[in-house]
């Protein structure tokens, strides 16, 4: 399992991942994300991962197969053989059979998943057989024999490595087959009426929508779904197609049941509601009919990206706020001590604690000092108009002073910051080489 920080799984979560939660370095299991506030993405000390999906066939439930981007050579896997057996060693990228059987669906997590997905497809094809686990080490079987003629190769190699290739394939015919299930009741067809393994998308359709047609009841149309969701040959929009048909034939067969409710309202008036809200708890309140709505999955999916994107909303608004506080509590302790100051060294040094800030931010504190300046120098007070930058430059009285006005160059016109910064190069030699000292 791969545990995510905050930004990735903000970022998995924009990308439609179902995302769950825990608190780091607890022993506790991660828990959905609805359990926990909308900020804890940028909340410390708690730590993410992505939920894999479930799979129910038969009353079996078992999680999504592994993917070729999930694993790694020498990663743990659970192979699902032919005659109930269940191999269990690690995975080597170079073995093609091994890559193929990963493809098909055939490659599990763990025993118990993948004992649950067999004991699936077994029942639908009425299948009983006990599941036996067998370890073995693929590493093992796949040491290249020694060098040989091409014509030789076939004999030198160690039968148990063609044990293993009859296992993979074997399964692979096994996860072809089930495509043409056996309901319980009044079941749509059967599978003696498979003559051969069918590979090509078109007639594979063809026979899936032939069998929805043939269906005398609803439950024999549920059946089929899951059986041409395995199927390994179908693309996303083959399979979406397939549902559109089983959703026709269910209105069919159950009208009453199955028929499209009538949408009462505009699904843009829930969006415009969300971004109304100023709280995770508005959003749910807003949000608590939606599902009777009768609204498209693609309605629904906008309504909850609109959700998605008013929650990171909030985050970004509960960071500026905790900004906002800190910039108010050392200006007011800034502008606290530059009304105490007891020398000009002292209330120029304030500027320090600005860097940072922006021309607008630091403009009080700019005041304040300015403020204090005429008040400790009265001399300076009477004067029209105060010095200009360039004068107090050159009439720095110390480094301290000077840094402080180096500060305020930046504030100045790019055109004229080249020439200031001389005058502030000019005098800190001149302070420098006549042994004036910083003044705390």
């Amino acid at each position: 399992m791969n545990i995510l920080n905050g930004n990735e799984a903000f970022a998995a979560l924009m990308a439609g991942k179902n995302i769950m939660c825990r608190a780091a370095g607890g022993l506790i299991e991660f828990d959905d994300l609805d359990q926990f506030p909308a900020t804890v993405f940028a909340m410390p000390d708690y730590e993410f991962c992505i939920k894999i999906d479930e799979i129910s066939i038969n009353g079996y439930t078992f999680l999504k197969p592994y993917s070729l981007e999930e694993l790694s050579a020498g990663q743990d896997i659970f192979l699902l053989g032919n005659t109930g057996t269940i191999v269990k060693g690690q995975f080597i990228p170079e073995y093609e059979e091994l890559v193929l059987a990963v493809k098909n669906g055939s490659v599990q997590r763990d025993f118990d998943n993948a004992q649950n997905q067999a004991k699936a497809m077994q029942s639908l094809l009425g299948i009983t057989n006990d599941l036996v686990l067998k370890v073995v080490d693929f590493h093992e079987f796949m040491k290249p024999a020694a060098k040989s003629k091409k014509t030789t190769r076939k004999k030198s190699i160690d039968p148990q490595i063609e044990n293993v290739k009859s296992v993979v394939n074997a399964d692979k015919n096994v996860q072809e087959a089930i495509t043409e299930p056996t309901p319980k009741t009044r079941p749509a067809f059967n599978v003696d009426e498979v003559a051969e393994i069918e590979t090509d998308p078109t007639s594979i359709i063809e026979k899936f929508a032939a069998q929805i047609a043939s269906c005398k009841n609803t439950e024999a149309v549920l059946s089929l779904r899951p059986v041409f969701f395995a199927n390994g040959h179908l693309e996303r929009e083959h399979t979406q197609h397939l549902c559109k048909l089983t959703e026709d034939k269910l209105i069919e067969l159950d009208p009453e049941q199955y028929s499209p409710k009538v949408i009462n309202a505009d699904h843009q008036i829930y969006i415009d509601g969300i971004n109304a809200c100023n709280s995770e708890e508005e959003i749910n309140t807003t949000l608590y009919d939606l599902n009777d709505q009768g609204f498209s999955e693609e309605q629904i999916s906008e309504i909850n990206l609109a959700k998605v994107c008013k929650l990171a909303e909030f985050q970004a608004n509960a960071l500026k706020n905790i900004e906002e506080k800190q910039y108010n509590k050392l200006l007011a302790e800034l502008l606290e001590r530059a009304e105490k100051a007891s020398s000009p060294a002292e209330a120029n040094a304030l500027y320090k604690y600005t860097t940072q800030w922006s021309e607008e931010q630091r403009k009080p504190l700019i005041n304040a000092i300015h403020k204090r300046l005429a008040e400790l120098s009265p001399d300076t007070a009477t004067r029209t108009e105060p010095p200009s930058l360039m004068v107090q430059i050159q009439t720095a009285p110390d480094l301290t002073t000077l840094d402080a006005l180096e500060i305020d160059v930046a504030s100045r016109h790019p055109d004229i910051q080249p020439k200031l910064m001389g005058f502030v190069r000019a005098r800190r030699y001149e302070l420098e080489n006549s042994g004036s000292k910083v003044v705390p």
